[in-house]
């Protein structure tokens, strides 16, 4: 059981789980409309599909010899059992497959319902889960673009199935919960880089540099809540979604830290920690933001 927590980062699932629940929120916001079996149906196969990209890129990263290469972290560095023999990699890749292959059967069910809606974001996410570390990754300053896209796209996804349609609430959503993901991976990547550059990938740390990057980490953070706040202005999310503005002392300590210690991985590995709490606590509070004009 230990193996299977650790080869799917499970301490990473959370993520989705607020992904879920926010988009679910902004649905019923919406829509009024909430279909439970619906919601548990679809936080599954998201948490299968989650899994599944974590055991692929466990798999690939052992086989392209980038995790025994890297600096680990509580926050970034990948896993080691691969590398320490506690599990074979053809278990890892059975279980990314098996986890794809419920997320898949539980998307077929929806595709049933909402074909037309759902289907080119089953494509892109199928696309985006087995291609990103073996080819995604290693194509020049895409890698960020992708894995937040998938998970902002994913998100989107949720919302159509409590919705049976795609609108501007939804893309409201998508846009700050995928500048985010990016965000989580762009700056797990700092300490990763010289790793990174041997396996043949070619993120945007590596083609910008880590001071570079780090002003870019700092520019995606305040689009992030520029966005957020933009989606009130436009009418398109209560006010109270602004609770999601609470979370701006823990990016501006991120940010700082991002743009003094950089080039330096041990001392720039609170702000990974930093970096982590933001991401959870905004998209839950944009949720929380939802629901609040319904109870009050």
């Amino acid at each position: 059981m230990s193996n299977l927590v650790s080869i799917t980062r499970a301490n990473f699932l959370p993520l989705t789980i607020v992904i879920a629940v926010t988009n679910l929120s902004a649905s019923f916001y919406s829509h009024r409309t909430f279909n439970l079996v619906s919601a548990v149906l679809v936080l599954l196969a998201a948490l299968l599909l989650h899994a599944s990209v974590n055991a692929f890129n466990n798999y690939f990263d052992f086989k392209s010899k980038i995790d025994s290469r890297t600096i680990k972290t509580p926050f970034s560095g990948g896993v080691e059992i691969l590398v320490k023999g506690e599990m074979r990699p053809s278990s890892a890749l059975f279980i990314a497959i098996m986890c794809l292959a419920g997320a898949g059967a539980i998307g077929i069910y929806f595709l049933s319902l909402f074909f037309y809606v759902l289907f080119p974001l089953v494509v892109y996410g199928a696309i985006a889960i087995v291609l990103y570390t073996p080819l995604l990754s290693r194509i020049h300053g895409i890698s960020e673009i992708v894995a937040g896209s998938g998970f902002g796209l994913m998100g989107l996804g949720i919302y159509a199935t409590q919705t049976g349609n795609v609108d501007l609430v939804g893309v409201a959503v998508c846009i700050p919960v995928t500048i985010l993901v990016d965000l989580l991976l762009f700056l797990n990547e700092f300490p990763d880089v010289e790793a990174d550059r041997y396996g043949g990938r070619r993120h945007l740390v590596i083609l910008l540099g880590r001071r570079r990057a780090a002003e870019l980490y700092v520019g995606a953070t305040a689009a992030t809540y520029v966005s957020i706040v933009a989606s009130v202005i436009l009418g398109l999310a209560p006010v109270s979604v602004l609770a999601a503005l609470l979370a701006l002392p823990i990016a501006y300590k991120a940010c700082r830290i991002v743009l003094r210690e950089c080039e330096d991985t041990p001392k720039l590995v609170p702000a990974l920690g930093l970096n982590v709490l933001m991401i959870l606590f905004t998209i839950l509070l944009m949720g929380v933001g939802f629901l609040v004009p319904l109870v009050i």
